[in-house]
Formats: C-alpha cells, structure tokens, sequence
C-alpha cells in the first residue's frame, strides 16, 4: 500500500507537519492552500498545491482536493489540519471526497463541542480538574462579571470574532480589574460579534509559568506526549499567547492531567493542552485544549516523538506504541541571539541547560529546504518578527 499526507494550508504548523512527515518518511507530503505563505516559499519538502479561496469555499475547498487525489499515485491518505477553521471545513466535507482518507482529529459532533472554549471547561468541572475561575460573558450579562484583581479576556470562538467588525482585535486581552475588563467587554459587544466571552481570574506568573503539553492518542487507547515550558511569549496583541522559545519538561503532574483528559473524553486522535503554574502556590491550572497539534509542535518531533508519524503508522498501518519525551529540546522562532537576550534573567540558564543547544531548531530552518532565495525569504521574515517584538 502506498500513502501520503494531505496538509492543509501553508502556515508555520502546516510547515512543522510537513517536515515531521518528511523527516520520518523521506518523502514529499501534499500541501493543499489558499495561496504559498512563507513557511513553503520555493520549498523542497512538499509537493504544493494552491488556489485562491481553497479556505473560505466549501465546495471549492472539495473540489481542489478531489482534482488534486485523483492526479496522484497513492492508494491512501491521512489529513492534517494547522487551524480550527481547517478542522471544521474539513471535518463538514469530508462526505465529498472520492478517495480513501484518515481523520486523526475527533468527528464532527465532538469538534463541534471542543471547538468552544467553555464547552471544555463545562467538562473539566465535570472530571474535577483545575482551571481558572470563569465567567462566560455575552452581550446581555457584562455587569454580572465581578472578579477581584487581574483578569483575563479571550473569544469563546476566536474566528468568529476575527470575521467581525469589532476593531483592535486581540487574541486575548490582560487588564487590571473587572471595570477595564466590562470596558473591553462593551467594545466588542459594540461590534456585530455576538458570541461569548471567557473572562478568567489571572493566575499568578510570568514568562516561563505557562507549559504546552502535544500529544495523540491512539486507536487503541496509547497515548503519546511531550511537555514542553514556555521560556518566552508573544506579547504583540494578535499574537498574544503565541510561544517564542520552549524548552522540555519533566512536570509528572501535567502529564498525569493530559492522561486524565484524554481518557475521560476517550478523545483519539492529535491534541494539545495548555498549563500554568501559579508562581506563589504552585498550583496547576488548565488553560485550554485544541483538537489539533500545536502551532509549535515541532518540539515533540525534536524530542523524538514524531506525532505525525504515530498518527500515520497508526491510522495506515494500524501500528501503535506510547511514546514521551525522548531527549532534551529547544525550539525557537527567533534566532538564538535574540531569544538569549529577551529571555528573563532567572530563566537564562534553563535556557543553556546541556542538551538543549545541541537539540535546538527554529522549525522553519533546516538542511532539506536549502533554496538561496528560500533562505533569504525566511531570515528577512524572522528579523521582521524580532523587530516588531523588541524594537
């Protein structure tokens, strides 16, 4: 039998699935999207396929992909998807395509309820797992919120307010109390957007407090993750959150709770799971779940548990093992020049920490994609980056 991956869009996680595919089996995955972002400028890894509104049709989005299966060679296929929106047009057209195909995401009821942030923290108040304190504001309840101290503010459904005319969107919004937090609030709600609001007590910490755990779980139940801490974050407000420099971890705790989640969903399939630890207590707190891979999950194949290839050698050949963290990591998005000078004092030397130097990438930089002019693209959007970050 032979196969191929079929990578939806063209962003930094697609590119991170591209080159866990290709590292694991020497050969070209498929890259289907709207248009050749940077990541996959003149690049030697993938065989790619674009046309413009792939993303925003439904039936264009089915009919480019049928047109390009059906010029192939391979008998199957396994999807990967860098985005929620991806997942659910994906997940919505599946019944249209006229070729074999794997899903290592949840089917589309499960999505549909995982997709919403609060539906989530519904379920961990359920299996009795820590989260931080919530409000789940609308339109009509603002003044119902009446958090002490800081607060944190995100869009149940993220895309939904990307697609409305709310002006300064951010990612997530950090404000001082529950006055600047209803201000925010009626911002938005001024706006056509119209779904909910997570609004979170702000727990204790800074840099190096959060941690991103990528996992999948099996057909048969095995499961397979690694932890990584979160040495330096974006702060630019659509990006807030976005994670610059991540280092492995041994917290057993985190792992414990991964395990729990999965299980009690008997969620199969790629996921990913934020955490932090309160920086006076000590106290553990789940943040969020995607059904996906991380936008930064190439950490997990530095690590020496190539997700993409689990996934496949379990959805194809119906091979599965349970797999952790193999061998210290450092993964960056900015050069290590520049991540050295803004990671914060204290965490310096976690920065340095043997091994990781030795097992260090920038996901989109590697020895196969050796394009001059590739390289030239990619070097001018990182310093791009670090200027907008620090100068």
């Amino acid at each position: 039998m032979t196969f191929n991956a079929i990578i939806l869009g063209t962003d930094h996680n697609s590119y991170s699935v591209a080159r866990s595919f290709y590292e694991a089996f020497g050969k070209k995955p498929i890259v289907i999207g709207a248009a050749v972002l940077v990541p996959f400028y003149k690049s030697k890894i993938a065989d790619v396929y674009t046309t413009k509104g792939f993303s925003s049709d439904d039936e264009l989005f089915s009919n480019f992909i049928n047109e390009v299966i059906e010029k192939r060679e391979e008998d199957d296929f396994v999807f990967f998807a860098p985005t929620e929106r991806y997942i659910d047009t994906l997940l919505r057209n599946e019944k249209n395509f006229n070729f074999s195909y794997h899903i290592p995401y949840p089917d589309l009821e499960w999505a549909e309820k995982l997709l919403k942030k609060s539906e989530f923290y519904s379920y961990l108040e359920k299996i009795d797992l820590p989260y931080p304190k919530t409000y789940i504001a609308n339109k009509d309840n603002i003044d119902g919120l009446d958090f002490d101290g800081e607060i944190f503010l995100k869009a149940d459904d993220y895309d939904a307010l990307l697609d409305s005319s709310c002006e300064n969107i951010q990612k997530g919004y950090h404000v001082r109390n529950k006055d600047e937090a209803k201000d925010v609030l009626r911002k938005v709600y001024n706006s056509d957007f119209r779904g909910d609001f997570i609004c979170q007590q702000f727990i204790n910490g800074g840099q190096g407090s959060e941690y991103s755990l990528n996992g999948y779980r099996a057909s048969d139940g095995k499961i397979s993750f690694v932890l990584a801490r979160n040495l330096l974050s974006d702060l630019r407000p659509m990006w807030v959150g976005n994670h610059l420099v991540q280092i492995d971890s041994d917290e057993d705790d985190m792992y414990d709770l991964a395990e729990k989640i999965v299980t009690s969903l008997d969620y199969h399939g790629l996921f990913n799971l934020d955490f932090k630890k309160d920086s006076k207590t000590g106290e553990i707190f789940v943040l969020e779940m995607n059904i996906r891979q991380g936008r930064t999950f190439y950490y997990s194949t530095l690590a020496g548990v190539n997700l993409i290839e689990l996934a496949i050698n379990d959805l194809i050949f119906g091979e599965t093992e349970a797999k952790k963290t193999q061998r210290p990591f450092r993964l960056q998005a900015i050069s290590s020049k520049k991540a050295y000078e803004n990671v914060e004092k204290e965490l310096k030397e976690e920065f340095n920490r043997k091994g990781r130097e030795e097992n260090s990438a920038i996901h989109v930089i590697n020895d196969y994609d050796d394009n001059m002019l590739r390289k030239l693209k990619i070097n001018e959007s990182i310093k791009r980056q670090e200027k907008e970050l620090f100068d």
